[in-house]
């Protein structure tokens, strides 16, 4: 390595380590100031602290503006990670860094879930299928109940290739049932595979809405349905419909571990609340979390209904 390419080397190491650091403490700062805005709302709803608008508006802001230096010093990792050619010339080309990284996270979580099922399944029935061939000749029993079991774990195959067809493409079923029935129909195939009881609570005639509004909406609950299979260790699971004066909200609720407030925040790229809050922008809404220790996690949703 010539004496050039070390140096290069060192100062990007060290540059991604300090823009690691950075990343954690805006997220903490938005974090902070986003919790404090939400705790005003509360507040202000049950009629307690002062009705000064500005002051919460003011604080709203100043997290939202935070949580995207968290995301630009993320996107700037991404760059020296992975000796991109050419950085971002101006704030318009941020986006397009944030939609590849998140388009790049999503392929590994697939690849990583492929693997896992498909793949082991697929393996396992290439080795009982061996086996069955030495039996043939010797013991027709043993050759049946082989069959079985590979035909039995080949149907769960086929069930979890459907699942991820239903993952990568919700449009067909969105198109078919709407966004109720879509989701609905999302959740049967959600509680056979994971065993989580599931309950839909629909408190409004939605309606349809333009398709690619139902597609954001339902990648949200999407993502949040994963969130509780993965991480939560609930046993149920409940998303609610409902209208209010100026706006939608969608929930999803978990009787979960929950998560202490800072994880939360910490947890970002892991929990997939990166993508959700980029899907809750473009319909210019809010997702908002809110979780405690072992009494689970609630994902709100919010969408003014002028952006519907």
């Amino acid at each position: 390595m010539s004496d050039e390419a070390a140096v290069l080397e060192k100062f990007v190491a060290d540059a991604t380590a300090v823009l690691v650091e950075t990343e954690n403490n805006l997220q903490k700062l938005a974090h902070t100031a986003l919790s404090k805005y939400q705790q005003l709302c509360t507040d202000q709803e049950n009629g307690q602290g002062t009705d000064n608008n500005q002051n919460t508006l003011r604080l709203q802001q100043i997290g939202q503006q935070l949580s995207k230096l968290s995301q630009r010093s993320q996107s700037l990792q991404l760059y020296l990670q992975n000796n991109l050619d050419t950085p971002p010339a101006d704030d318009d080309h941020w986006p397009r860094i944030r939609i590849l990284q998140s388009h790049e996270e999503e392929r590994t979580q697939l690849a990583r879930e492929l693997e896992d099922t498909v793949g082991q399944l697929l393996a396992n029935a290439v080795f009982e299928l061996a086996s069955v061939q030495h039996l043939l000749a010797t013991d027709t029993d043993a050759v049946s109940d082989g069959l079985i079991a590979l035909q039995s774990e080949l149907e769960q195959g086929l069930a979890d290739i459907r699942h991820f067809i239903t993952d990568l493409e919700p449009a067909t079923i969105l198109e078919n049932f709407g966004l109720g029935g879509g989701i609905r129909r999302y959740l049967e195939q959600y509680e056979a595979k994971t065993g989580i009881k599931t309950q839909l609570r629909v408190n409004t005639n939605i309606g349809r809405l333009p398709s690619i509004i139902e597609t954001a909406i339902f990648r949200i609950i999407q993502e949040a349905l994963q969130n509780v299979y993965r991480h939560a260790n609930a046993t149920q699971v409940e998303i609610a419909f409902e209208e209010k004066e100026t706006l939608l909200e969608f929930s999803v609720i978990d009787n979960g571990d929950g998560l202490v407030s800072d994880r939360v925040d910490m947890s970002r790229k892991n929990f997939g609340l990166a993508r959700m809050v980029d899907y809750a922008e473009l319909l210019n809404g809010k997702l908002r979390v809110f979780s405690e220790l072992e009494h689970g996690t609630q994902v709100v949703l919010s969408i003014p209904h002028h952006a519907l």
